[in-house]
């Protein structure tokens, strides 16, 4: 795992070795450079914060969109994940678990006006139909994801928006000169369209349509059930439309609209299924997986649940 000396690790990851712990493996937190990983040390295994490690002995930990979600993957997290080529298939996804599984993470996030970064407390309305645009980060894993800059997606979707309003939200923790110069060119050239800082659960109700590189609103704008369009590489596109070049915006948009997206079937099948639910027991999903990379149970005092 990385970090600096153990400070700050997530308190899920500390879960994840107590309970390694309990079954006798001996666990050490190490900040340990990229190319330190590329090769396992004897029998060891590697569990790698934020990792993009492939190969035997190592899965890569990291938050899955949403707080209490976390990844456990062979082939790293977001858009390089394992999940972003196995076939999602709804229609073997019973309702029955689907249906409560979605409510429940309605009633924290949507009906509490949470979100993964804080949101204002205070309400503003927005109308019906509109295009919901929200800008990113600077992050490494979303400059590799992209299709385009965050500026042509931008003046693609303003430019191609069918009549629609478009709001855009600039990522609350994100001042960089892409998303100024964003705002400046909005502000001269587009008074029509809305900038603002409103609490997502103001903003997606009453979208058509959500628009990002690849942001977990994307996630959370399936708990309103309002589809997503992403101009980026992402282990959401399952359940959403991808714009690679800009010609491709139109024909994305009326797919969204138009298609009957499987939305709760794809929040169970992501979250709970091919991720970790930090709420539901885990320990033996996880010793699954280490035994899937090669893990040697014995070698690593492991005594399988």
């Amino acid at each position: 795992m990385l970090d600096r000396d153990g400070a700050g690790v997530p308190q899920f990851y500390r879960r994840v070795l107590d309970q390694l712990q309990g079954i006798g493996a001996t666990t050490t937190i190490l900040r340990r450079d990229h190319d330190a990983l590329a090769a396992p040390q004897g029998q060891d295994f590697d569990l790698v914060h934020n990792g993009g490690v492939r190969r035997v002995q190592a899965l890569n930990l990291a938050p899955a969109y949403l707080p209490g979600f976390y990844y456990m993957d062979p082939a790293g997290i977001y858009f390089e994940s394992s999940i972003a080529t196995r076939p999602f298939r709804p229609e073997i996804i019973e309702a029955q678990y689907a249906t409560p599984f979605v409510a429940d993470l309605r009633r924290k996030w949507v009906l509490a006006r949470k979100s993964r970064h804080a949101q204002p407390v205070e309400v503003q309305a927005f109308g019906q139909g509109h295009i919901a645009m929200f800008l990113q980060d600077w992050s490494d894993p979303v400059e590799r994801a992209r299709h385009m800059t965050a500026e042509l997606m931008v003046k693609t979707v303003v430019k191609g928006a069918a009549g629609r309003q478009v709001v855009v939200k600039p990522h609350p923790n994100n001042s960089a000169r892409e998303t100024q110069k964003i705002r400046q060119w909005l502000v001269r050239h587009h008074p029509q369209v809305r900038l603002t800082d409103a609490n997502i659960h103001d903003i997606l109700p009453g979208a058509a349509v959500t628009v990002s590189i690849s942001s977990s609103v994307a996630l959370e704008g399936m708990l309103h059930h309002v589809p997503a369009v992403l101009f980026g590489r992402s282990d959401l596109h399952h359940c959403a439309e991808t714009v690679v070049q800009p010609d491709d915006w139109p024909a994305a948009l009326d797919q969204a609209l138009t298609r009957d997206w499987p939305y709760d079937a794809f929040l169970l099948w992501f979250l709970r299924r091919q991720n970790v639910d930090a709420g539901r027991p885990f320990l033996q999903k996880l010793v699954d997986r280490m035994t899937g990379q090669g893990a040697d149970l014995a070698a690593l005092g492991i005594v399988a649940p």
